[in-house]
């Protein structure tokens, strides 16, 4: 699972990646709303999101973040348990709350049941050419044939799915098959060209093209 954590409390949002990715989960934090919203793009599952930050708050990032991501689970963490304010940020979109200071192993839980029911919820499966991609069991099926694909190879496949028909770049790949901070450090198109190889193998040259100066595209 791939979360993303908005708070801008450096404790906090620390002990919340920490945790999740003892847990074996993907865990990336940003600081306010505007840092948030660059990192949107790398695909998460998840998002926690503390409503009171500064520069941008957590309903501020909300509105902006609905307008594209219609669907992205939200639990959002409070100080303010009025039931005034639960109303509103319910109104905004979230899928559940806790209020501070919150036990990490309840935070987990309803986590884990956003996740198990986002999976009920969103499409089951993704065509493109001649494959269909089951994200829940991420598996690959082309003409009727079960294609075994690595762990990255499937994320990048995803991602590129998930945008067929729009280009995106090197860096937004690996970003979503890595993580945001992992690519940003060690960027080296290689790595990506490496497996874009292998998949054009195991699928045909043609599922995934290369854009000129840009990167790779599933029409």
């Amino acid at each position: 699972m791939k979360i993303l954590v908005v708070e801008d409390n450096l404790k906090i949002r620390e002990n919340i990646i920490d945790f999740f990715k003892i847990q074996g989960h993907l865990a990336e934090g940003a600081e306010n709303g505007y840092e948030a919203l660059t990192m949107l793009h790398a695909m998460y599952d998840i998002v926690i999101l503390d409503i009171n930050m500064p520069k941008m708050n957590g309903k501020e990032f909300l509105e902006k973040m609905r307008t594209t991501e219609k669907n992205l689970p939200v639990i959002a963490l409070t100080s303010n348990s009025t039931i005034e304010n639960k109303a509103e940020i319910f109104e905004l979109g979230v899928d559940d709350y806790l209020t501070k200071p919150f036990d990490m192993r309840e935070l987990e839980m309803r986590v884990l049941a956003l996740y198990r029911r986002k999976w009920t919820t969103i499409e089951t499966e993704i065509q493109f050419a001649d494959c269909i991609l089951y994200p829940e069991k991420h598996t690959l099926i082309q003409n009727g044939e079960n294609i075994i694909l690595t762990s990255k190879e499937y994320l990048i496949l995803e991602f590129l799915a998930r945008h067929k028909g729009f280009p995106k770049t090197k860096l937004e790949i690996l970003e979503a098959a890595w993580g945001l901070r992992e690519a940003e450090l060690n960027f080296n198109s290689i790595t990506l060209e490496v497996h874009i190889s292998g998949l054009r193998k195991k699928l045909g040259k043609n599922i995934i093209e290369t854009v000129k100066w840009t990167g790779y595209l599933i029409a």
